[in-house]
């Protein structure tokens, strides 16, 4: 049965029509005038625009037995939405003929209650006695038929009435067209091989296609049959039984689109039923990816090029083609938004991109990852990908990049990471947050690594040179342990001498000189003039003896400091050691340091007190 569905565009259009309609209803025993109004201002906004070009999608898919199609383009309708009796009609065929017979009864109720006394409602009810067939469910179907007989869809619709009743009883009507029977019989046995193929019922689904091509004889519409048995059997797991029919129609009707989806299939399975896929020849995925391809080419809008597009995506995956697994990925979701595979498609794209980082640094593309970053960020946050960001920020953070390495740890923000790197994100968190500056975030992160994490981050160079730099700040003794065991790790250089600095100004600050003088001479520090200096200021009085062995190391360490030479000399005078003074006094009067002005002025002096002797013996 065939519609033509008018439906008005422009809003003048729309006002006129509702006008006319309103006129035309007032005495017909239709849908009320409130519902009419209803519906026509419903279709006047933006989404009943959109309503409105799907339901004449639906009709055009009607046309063409696209029944999967309607049946799709009906689920994206919105609820509220009010549909004629016609659009119901149509809906609750579709779903019959796809073995929905549940739904098909529901809409098809709808459809025969808003057109009483009209051929659409003798329509209905005999779709609802078909439906009930399906089910089952005979006497209910027969009394709804005798029903049916009785009132005015005896003259309209009196002949399919006919061919239902023969089925119930199994006895036909002589006067009854032989091509209306055999119409009807096929179309019954198609519903129904639909029911039981939904309903997962292969066995009788197979005797139904059998029966179907026997009675028909349409030997054409085989490949059709075997082709849905075979994809059931596939999705059901009996894989076996679904390569005989895949095979039989590669057999039967090789050149036709059943047997070149066969064949992808059959490949499909050889490939997903190897489990070291290296083993696989080249060839054979060459083939693969290629009738994939074509299948994405040809037939884009069926299930199978969305189950195909999968496919690709995991080949890709499991070679290692971290680019083409992202590349197929982002077309993925582009095409199918609403994918079951959506979990398993976002998880690929993740992996891939994130494995992608440690090789884009070795080959030096590291603005390609930063431009990743930022244009894909919708794509990483649907996919809860904080595991990208996270590993960005520790490449960063390998080339001690710190500044790039704290803005990518912190774009992880509110996103997922796996449990397994949780510790390490945290420690490193907190490590640049005290290299930053930020010591009251640092602390708190610490803690939570201690109180946490301390079995998995204990061992860490970052983690025990926050320990120690806590540890220093409080305890000596304590800090000073931590740090022979922090010294022992693969911490970066600059942070060892950072800490050795903060353990020989403590210990200064606690006048434990010969601490201070043993960090001194660490070698991971390689303690500078300035550090001797230090301590040779703070041990001139304190500590003469070891001033002493401090200086006659940084003599030998710093011939040339005039500021160590002028410590020498100041500390030899003190002791009475005249004789051996002036030869240093004299050395440090040449140049325009500091220590050699103090000397110059010094000599000045001692050459006038000199002079002042003579005069007075």
């Amino acid at each position: 049965m065939r519609f033509n569905l008018m439906r008005p565009r422009s809003l003048l259009s729309i006002i006129l029509a509702l006008w006319l309609l309103l006129i035309f209803f007032s005495s017909s025993s239709g849908q009320p005038k409130e519902g009419i109004l209803k519906r026509f201002l419903t279709n006047a906004t933006p989404t009943g625009i959109e309503a409105d070009r799907t339901l004449k999608e639906i009709e055009s898919a009607f046309r063409l037995k696209d029944y999967a199609k309607v049946i799709q383009l009906f689920s994206t309708l919105p609820p509220s939405l009010q549909l004629s009796p016609e659009e119901f009609f149509m809906v609750a065929e579709s779903f019959y003929q796809t073995g929905e017979p549940e739904k098909a009864i529901d809409l098809a109720e709808r459809a025969s209650s808003l057109r009483r006394g009209k051929e659409l409602s003798c329509s209905a009810e005999l779709l609802k006695i078909k439906s009930r067939l399906l089910l089952g469910k005979e006497k209910e179907a027969l009394k709804e038929l005798d029903e049916l007989e009785k009132g005015f869809c005896a003259e309209l619709v009196g002949d399919q009435i006919k061919v239902l009743r023969g089925l119930l009883k199994k006895n036909w009507e002589v006067d009854v067209d032989p091509n209306l029977i055999k119409t009807e019989v096929e179309e019954l046995y198609l519903a129904r091989f639909n029911y039981l193929l939904k309903k997962g019922d292969l066995k009788e689904a197979e005797k139904i296609a059998f029966n179907y091509l026997n009675i028909s004889g349409e030997y054409q519409k085989g490949k059709n049959f075997f082709f849905s048995l075979a994809e059931a059997y596939f999705k059901k797991g009996e894989i076996p039984r679904a390569k005989k029919f895949y095979q039989l129609i590669i057999t039967e009707w090789d050149v036709s689109k059943e047997s070149f989806l066969s064949k992808f299939r059959l490949y499909q399975i050889a490939y997903e039923s190897t489990k070291i896929k290296e083993l696989l020849p080249p060839k054979t995925i060459e083939d693969l990816l290629m009738y994939i391809t074509q299948i994405k080419a040809k037939y884009p809008s069926e299930g199978i090029a969305e189950e195909a597009s999968f496919l690709g995506i995991r080949i890709y995956y499991d070679q290692r083609d971290w680019e083409r697994t992202r590349k197929s990925t982002k077309e993925f979701l582009k095409i199918y938004p609403e994918s079951s595979f959506l979990t398993k498609v976002y998880d690929y794209y993740c992996q891939a991109s994130t494995s992608l980082v440690p090789a884009y640094f070795l080959q030096g593309k590291v603005g390609e990852l930063q431009k990743i970053a930022q244009e894909e960020r919708e794509i990483f946050e649907k996919a809860n990908c904080g595991v990208f960001y996270y590993h960005l920020g520790k490449e960063f953070y390998r080339y001690n990049l710190y500044t790039l390495s704290s803005y990518y740890f912190l774009s992880v923000q509110d996103l997922p990471l796996p449990g397994e790197v949780l510790p390490d994100y945290y420690l490193k968190l907190a490590f640049l947050a005290e290299i930053n500056g930020e010591e009251e975030v640092s602390d708190i992160l610490l803690s939570y690594l201690q109180k946490n994490f301390s079995k998995k981050t204990g061992s860490e160079p970052e983690y025990l040179f926050l320990k120690t730099k806590k540890a220093l700040a409080k305890d000596l003794n304590y800090g000073v342990n931590l740090l022979r065991e922090t010294l022992k790790t693969a911490l970066p250089v600059a942070f060892k001498r950072e800490l050795i600095f903060q353990a020989l100004k403590r210990a200064i600050q606690a006048k434990r000189f010969t601490l201070a003088y043993d960090l001194l001479q660490n070698p991971g520090y390689d303690a500078g003039e300035g550090d001797y200096l230090w301590l040779l200021s703070e041990t001139f009085s304190a500590d003469p003896k070891l001033f002493e062995r401090i200086l006659l190391e940084s003599k030998k360490k710093f011939p040339k400091s005039s500021a160590i030479l002028w410590l020498e000399a100041y500390h030899l005078e003190r002791k009475g050691e005249l004789k051996k003074t002036s030869n240093l006094w004299g050395n440090l009067t040449q140049g325009q340091n500091l220590e050699n002005r103090l000397a110059q002025q010094y000599e000045k002096i001692r050459k006038l007190t000199e002079r002042a002797q003579k005069l007075v013996y």
